[in-house]
């Protein structure tokens, strides 16, 4: 057979290797890995993963019941314009000035 590599750089956990063992089946190997702590609850599996979802969590805004909530959509409106492409700002700058146009007809609907 086919002599293949599996590695995982780093966990996030601690895990005994002399309670760990593998199978192998016809068409897929089978990893079973003990928790060195066991009845601990392990959110991620590797480092990386956790690392990413951090990043992702920290990333997330943050909404405040005291806050203005036309801030938090203006601040919501301001993400999306600098993360966004060419279209996406096009689409964003006619939208914020058809509603400056309209705010400027005083509510009078083009009359």
């Amino acid at each position: 057979g086919k002599a293949l590599g599996f590695s995982i750089n780093k966990t996030c956990h601690k895990i005994a290797p002399e309670k760990s063992h593998f199978k192998i089946k016809g068409d897929y190997l089978r990893v079973y890995l003990c928790k060195h702590n066991q009845g601990s609850n392990w959110s991620h599996f590797t480092y990386a993963e956790k690392s990413a979802a951090d990043a992702k969590k920290s990333a997330e805004p943050k909404f405040d019941d005291k806050a203005d909530p036309s801030a938090g959509i203006m601040n919501m409106m301001k993400k999306m314009y600098d993360e966004g492409d060419d279209e996406m700002k096009r689409t964003i700058a006619k939208a914020w000035s058809e509603g400056q146009d309209k705010k400027g007809m005083g509510g009078m609907g083009g009359l």
